[in-house]
């Protein structure tokens, strides 16, 4: 085990003494929690000061790096990769900004912009519109261009003479602004909330006016959100919450969740300053931190971050309040807090905290930041405003009145429809939605389950369902195995008990397809893990969700008529309660003695005109299932004037689709003319099995939307 003693030793002889470390030796990170060396855990609302923004360690992340790091590292910029334009295209359209230019960090990034506003004043008057109008308490970051802009001199007083062009003027002041910007102005230069200054918000006033002034004087307007960006405030940049546009625009820190990167954008003219050899970075915007910030532009969009920024942020900001004295202004946005105290006591109350096992830092003697990562819950906030209690010696706010808005719950057994609540089944079709689109988006596909082992126990084979299984499982980042029915003769060489207790000690899930819902029902019984039903005689969920899946993809939020024509199987009997529960109108179209037992808002007929009149969807499976051979003869008989053909198809809505639980047997229950047709969707559907399954087995892990 590493020893606090031995590494700070190395630390203290050959380190810069740069920084005043805590007293711990950090060794591991999960979500809003590190461990030191001691496994003692720590809340951290610090994120690396606002960098963490998926919180330490996440999936996604972690993925996306290891994934990048097996295909390309470096290049350097003289060479052209994927990620990078990828990432350059996602910036430009969460920004409204029209180019990118990618650097190591936020310092880097805010030279950037300062050499194109030099530029600009420049090409505005070659005798020198150069003055560039920032503010006091500002922070734009420590190299010596930057820091010259920086409006606090106790980050500037030991490296004179800097860097001449900059002019200071007090935040939110409209007077100081419009005396200040004038002809030689080549930018105005601002944080609209500065973070290191202690946690002030720029007024809207002040952010338009800064505006107005910029575009009359032919100056740029440049915006710092190196940490208020990606989502830090409740939107993807602060600005975007004042009715602005910048002409430059800076962005770091949350960026890449942990890896360095930051980026410049630029639109209009400034997006057009720089020309070859007017700058450049050897390692800015590489393969491996570009992929990276991929995969945190896609979390934060996938699992809603920007609306928990708003909602667990104000949390954050009514128990600070709360609090009451010593606390006093509470000021920030999103997850950008700070907390203003009545005395000098901030550092020591960092202090305090960090002993009790929090972490949240100072920016003055005064004020306290919170910037916590993005994913952060109420019950986190809670836990925070506990401890920070106990320190300023004041009572924990009582916050019940609050409704805490958590992650859903994750699912565990899924033995038939009824296991997935309409809500839950929403949530499960929007997130394969995404997963389906995201595939396309290589290199950076999320791989949340990375080294989990999931049993595929088959007592019935099946091309589709083994395929989309494995591949859905592949793809997450796990692995599959493939059990038949001669591999474990369950039931026979060993009991479902047996079975299932061993197989959940060495598996993090089991999916089953078998021929008996009891024995299903028993395996759940005695497996700790979670087990879903990839098909049963009573139940196929599975199907059902990527039925469903096909069905939206097709005619949008429009809860169109299903029209199930035949058996009143396993498949019509899981379809017709999601399609139920979700608002559809369903029917069954077939003989009488093979309907479904009654569900609320199914209806069951045996006159075909009457079940497709004005249905967008018919669906069919097959009439003799494996299993049911001994009846196919009879089956034959009675199913035989329910063959979905060109003329029963006519019976629906012309603009209907066609869907089948392949395999289909042609000839049988479809014509080769429908199942082939311009109507059919036979094959969107079998794709879909393994997004819809990979949203589930997500969802089932714990890990889902």
């Amino acid at each position: 085990m590493l020893k606090y003693d031995t590494i700070k030793a190395l630390d203290d002889d050959f380190l810069m003494r740069t920084y005043r470390r805590q007293a711990a030796l950090f060794v591991q990170g999960a979500g809003c929690s590190l461990w030191d060396n001691r496994g003692n855990e720590y809340l951290d609302f610090l994120a690396g000061i606002a960098v963490c923004s998926l919180g330490h360690c996440h999936p996604a992340l972690v993925a996306a790096i290891t994934r990048q790091a097996q295909q390309l590292i470096h290049t350097s910029n003289l060479l052209m990769t994927a990620p990078q334009a990828q990432l350059a295209r996602k910036l430009t359209q969460i920004s409204g900004m029209d180019r990118a230019f990618f650097t190591t960090c936020g310092a880097t990034a805010n030279e950037t912009a300062v050499k194109l506003a030099k530029k600009h004043g420049n090409q505005k008057r070659p005798d020198g519109d150069y003055e560039i109008v920032v503010l006091h308490r500002s922070f734009h970051g420590r190299t010596l261009g930057v820091l010259s802009a920086t409006g606090q001199r106790k980050y500037q007083r030991q490296f004179a003479p800097l860097v001449p062009g900059f002019r200071h003027i007090e935040a939110n002041d409209l007077a100081g602004l419009r005396e200040a910007v004038g002809h030689k102005t080549a930018a105005i230069y601002l944080e609209p909330i500065q973070g290191e200054g202690g946690v002030h918000p720029m007024t809207t006033e002040f952010l338009a006016e800064a505006r107005a002034l910029a575009t009359e004087h032919g100056a740029l307007l440049i915006l710092d959100e190196v940490q208020t960006g990606i989502g830090r405030t409740g939107t993807w940049f602060a600005f975007q919450q004042h009715g602005i546009v910048p002409d430059v625009l800076v962005a770091a820190k949350g960026l890449g969740g942990g890896v360095p990167i930051g980026a410049c954008l630029a639109r209009g003219k400034a997006a057009d300053l720089f020309e070859p050899g007017d700058h450049g970075s050897t390692f800015g915007g590489s393969p491996i931190s570009c992929a990276a910030a991929l995969a945190v532009i896609d979390t934060i969009e996938h699992q809603d971050l920007l609306e928990n920024a708003k909602r667990v942020g104000a949390y954050l900001m009514e128990g600070l309040r709360a609090l009451g004295a010593p606390v006093g202004a509470v000021r920030g946005a999103g997850l950008l807090v700070g907390a203003e105290l009545e005395q000098p006591i901030a550092r020591d109350i960092v202090a305090t905290c960090f002993e009790k096992r929090l972490i949240i830092n100072a920016t003055d003697e005064n004020t306290l930041r919170f910037v916590p990562p993005l994913i952060v819950r109420e019950e986190h906030v809670d836990r925070c405003l506990g401890i920070l209690a106990e320190a300023l010696g004041v009572p924990a706010p009582t916050m019940a009145a609050t409704i805490h808005v958590r992650r859903p719950t994750p699912l565990h057994d899924v033995l038939a429809m009824d296991d997935i609540h309409p809500t839950e089944a929403e949530e499960i079709l929007a997130h394969a939605a995404y997963l389906k689109e995201r595939r396309r988006l290589a290199p950076a596909v999320i791989q949340p389950i990375e080294g989990r082992t999931v049993a595929l126990v088959f007592e019935k084979p099946s091309l589709r369902t083994r395929v989309s299984f494995e591949s859905a499982i592949r793809e997450l980042g796990g692995h599959a195995i493939h059990l038949g029915k001669s591999d474990i003769g369950m039931g026979t060489r060993e009991a479902i008990k047996d079975v299932s207790e061993n197989l959940a000690r060495w598996c993090s899930a089991i999916v089953a397809r078998l021929y008996w819902q009891k024995d299903l029902v028993a395996m759940a019984e005695y497996a700790d893990v979670p087990v879903i039903n990839a098909l049963t005689e009573m139940e196929h969920p599975c199907q059902a969700l990527a039925d469903m899946m096909t069905v939206r993809e097709v005619f949008g939020e429009e809860k169109v008529a299903i029209t199930y024509v035949g058996d009143g199987n396993n498949v019509a009997r899981s379809l017709a309660k999601l399609a139920t529960g979700l608002g559809y109108p369903f029917t069954i179209c077939g003989p009488e003695n093979f309907r479904l037992e009654p569900i609320e808002g199914m209806k069951q007929t045996d006159d075909l005109e009457e079940g497709l009149s004005g249905a967008k969807v018919v669906y069919t499976d097959v009439w003799v299932s494996m299993g049911d051979e001994h009846e196919q003869e009879h089956r034959m008989k009675i199913f035989g004037e329910f063959q979905v053909d060109q003329r029963v198809m006519e019976m629906a809505d012309p603009d209907a689709i066609f869907l089948h639980c392949l395999p289909a047997r042609r000839g049988f229950e479809v014509t080769d003319e429908v199942i082939d047709g311009k109507q059919s969707r036979v094959n969107d559907q079998a794709e879909n099995r393994l997004h819809a399954q990979k949203a589930l087995l997500m969802r089932v892990l714990g890990l889902g939307a």
